[in-house]
């Protein structure tokens, strides 16, 4: 299970708070029922089921709040053909040289492949910093796109950052509306600089059955970045900056839309990112159905809205008269 907004979990250090709370109010109240005779076993039984509800309440709300999701449904619907949208990272950091002869580079050769390979699929060209253009809408037109590819690089945007946001973003754009198709998103990146809403995308990605087949482009280990001169970027500090490809959060993109991650500096990389749109849309095509992804935040919405029921009628509805 995932969570589309695990930032809402951090409420729940706030549990020992309340109970701890609730317990020392407990302790003050049970000697003021004393002092006006009244403490007994059901004025207890309130007093805990009254604390327990609202602290249910609250952690299952945080849990629905934080939008876990978990698998994929099927959805009936013919569709035929390939459209595959490819946001490019064009950022700096694509300059760096730990893989050969750089990132930048080792992707485009990729793309080029892709471009080549999948010749009945349609493409549309997002290169991306820290804002995302469309420079090629949708089309068969595999001169204009290998054009374009040519051309990628920092000096197409002056922007600085890397915002997958914006790149899902646009890329969602470039799908014709009409189209019964197959739609992807292939995203080439190194994950450095992350910026934008990337859990908001996703989830409307995944709703939408549209799967991110990520390529990381990097180690873990990382590298300097070029600046042309001979000279690297450099921290505040005057230190050389390493840049290192963004595993956890370009994995958890491509989980939670369903879609797929490989890693260029591991072999086959290139050859398994294409088997894996390939094979994805021979099933797709062959058994009439897509993919799209389920949220399960009714799984806690609902048990919450009891607790809530439960400390409404403890609180305000009496047992017996005292």
């Amino acid at each position: 299970m995932t969570w589309a907004y695990p930032y809402m979990l951090w409420g729940l250090f706030a549990v020992p708070l309340l109970v701890v709370g609730s317990f020392l109010m407990g302790i003050r109240s049970r000697k003021n029922m004393r002092a006006l005779g009244r403490d007994d076993i059901e004025w207890q039984v309130r007093s805990f089921l009254r604390d327990f509800s609202m602290t249910a309440f609250f952690v299952l709300s945080l849990l629905a709040a934080a939008e876990p999701r978990s698998g994929r449904r099927p959805v009936t619907g013919e569709r035929s053909g390939l459209d595959m949208a490819v946001a490019y990272d064009v950022s700096r950091s694509m300059k760096a040289e730990d893989l050969l002869p750089n990132r930048h580079e080792r992707a485009v050769n990729v793309l080029r492949q892709l471009s080549s390979t999948l010749v009945d699929a349609r493409l549309s060209l997002i290169p991306f910093k820290g804002d995302a253009i469309l420079a090629v809408p949708m089309t068969e037109d595999r001169v204009t796109l290998d054009l374009w590819i040519e051309r990628l690089g920092p000096g197409i945007s002056t922007v600085p950052g890397t915002n997958i946001e914006a790149a899902l973003r646009t890329a969602v754009d470039s799908f014709p509306k009409d189209a019964g198709r197959q739609r992807t998103i292939v995203l080439i990146t190194d994950g450095e600089s992350l910026s934008g809403r990337v859990e908001r995308v996703s989830r409307e990605l995944a709703e939408a059955g549209i799967p991110v087949r990520v390529l990381a482009v990097g180690t873990a280990e990382g590298a300097t970045i070029p600046l042309g001169n001979g000279d690297y970027v450099k921290d505040a500090a005057g230190r050389p900056v390493i840049s290192k490809v963004n595993t956890d959060a370009l994995k958890r993109l491509a989980e939670d839309t369903g879609g797929s991650y490989h890693e260029l500096d591991r072999p086959g990389a290139a050859a398994e990112l294409t088997r894996s749109i390939v094979e994805a849309e021979e099933f797709a095509e062959s058994r009439g159905i897509r993919f799209v992804g389920m949220t399960r935040y009714r799984t806690f919405l609902l048990p919450a809205l009891l607790f809530l029921g439960l400390y409404l009628f403890v609180r305000i509805f009496p047992w017996r008269k005292i």
